[in-house]
Parts: C-alpha cells; sequence; structure tokens
C-alpha cells in the first residue's frame, strides 16, 4: 500500500505523486501496536507487510542511505512475532521509536534539499 499525494515538486518534477512520510508512519505504528497483540500466523501475515512497508522507503526517498535503518527495524519486527506480552509491548514501543528516528532522518535531509 503506498499513500499518496501531492508533494512539493521543482521543474520537471511537476505532476509527480509523493507520499506523506507521517500518514505512512502513523500507520506503521498502529499496525506495530496491533502485531504486538497478534500471535501465530496473524502475526507472521502482519510482520511481513509491516516489513514490506519499511523496506519500501529507501525506494521511495531515494535521496539519503537508510539501509542499516531499515534492516535493524525489519530484524525487531521479526523477534516482535514471537514476543508476547509486556515484552511485546516493550519491543513494539522501541521499533516505533526506531522508525520515528528513521522518519527525523529522512525529514531532515529532505529539508535541507528545499
Amino acid at each position: 500500500m503506498v499513500i499518496t499525494m501531492e508533494s512539493e515538486t521543482k521543474g520537471n518534477d511537476a505532476g509527480k505523486k509523493g507520499f506523506n512520510i507521517h500518514e505512512k508512519v502513523g500507520k506503521l505504528g498502529n499496525d506495530i501496536d496491533a502485531l504486538a497483540k497478534k500471535t501465530g500466523d496473524e502475526a507472521s501475515k502482519l510482520a511481513k507487510n509491516i516489513n514490506a512497508e519499511i523496506k519500501a522507503l529507501p525506494g521511495e526517498i531515494k535521496s539519503i542511505d537508510v539501509k542499516n535503518e531499515v534492516k535493524g527495524i525489519t530484524g525487531r519486527i521479526e523477534k516482535l512475532v514471537d514476543s508476547t506480552g509486556d515484552s511485546a509491548k516493550k519491543l513494539a514501543s522501541e521499533v516505533k521509536a526506531d522508525v520515528k528516528k528513521l522518519v527525523d532522518k529522512i525529514e531532515s535531509s529532505t529539508s535541507k534539499k528545499k
């Protein structure tokens, strides 16, 4: 799933669609919270979707290298699948913080280019 909206454009980029990173991250946060409450096949399926969304970020944000951050987050999502109870809630909170740091890095990089 890709959430699109008009992005700031320059020159020949006019008319291209961008995505709203805050909406995407909000949905990811909700999905991560839901994952902390799921088990078994439901958790695996949701984790796969979350990881796909996170792995898509570098493709959508080509201006900076975030591969290491994405790899770390997706690895923790896999651990979250196997976690339950309070440890799952704690790990979900940590993953959401990592996603926020990733977004902050993306935003600071893109704002420097404007």
